[in-house]
């Protein structure tokens, strides 16, 4: 819509242009008087309609310059919310990382402490080399 109303504004003085230079000057001038104000005013249309024009050509340009900066923003935005899953990802895998961690120190703990039959036979051990070494002194003496 817009390129074609922009066509019709450049076709209309261009096809004035062509009539007036293809018909004779004497016969528009018999048939057709201005005065000075409708003469100022069509000038000033005319300027009016240029500069109309040169606003539609920079609106069409910041447009097209706006839709480029959109199209940035929503890659950056995909990128942005990529990076978000990444994150987050690397946040369950440290969270789980931890637990096992917890559970391997857990059972480290377990499998370095004693357990109850360990302990009695130490005990029944050292009981063993105290009788021993008992018998020993009793024997020597």
């Amino acid at each position: 819509m817009l390129k074609r109303h922009l066509q019709t504004r450049r076709l209309v003085p261009v096809l004035l242009l062509l009539v007036l230079l293809l018909c004779p000057l004497s016969s528009f001038a018999q048939d057709i008087c201005f005065d000075d104000a409708t003469a100022g005013r069509m000038i000033v249309a005319l300027e009016q309609a240029k500069i109309c024009e040169q606003q539609l050509t920079v609106a069409a340009d910041g447009s097209a310059e706006l839709r480029q900066q959109l199209e940035i923003i929503k890659v950056t935005v995909k990128l942005l919310e990529d990076q978000i899953s990444i994150y987050k990802n690397m946040a369950e895998m440290t969270a789980k990382m931890g637990e096992a961690k917890e559970k391997l120190f857990e059972q480290e703990l377990k499998a370095a402490q004693p357990t109850f039959m360990d302990k009695v036979k130490t005990n029944v051990l050292a009981g063993g080399i105290g009788a021993v070494l008992a018998t020993v002194v009793i024997l020597l003496l």
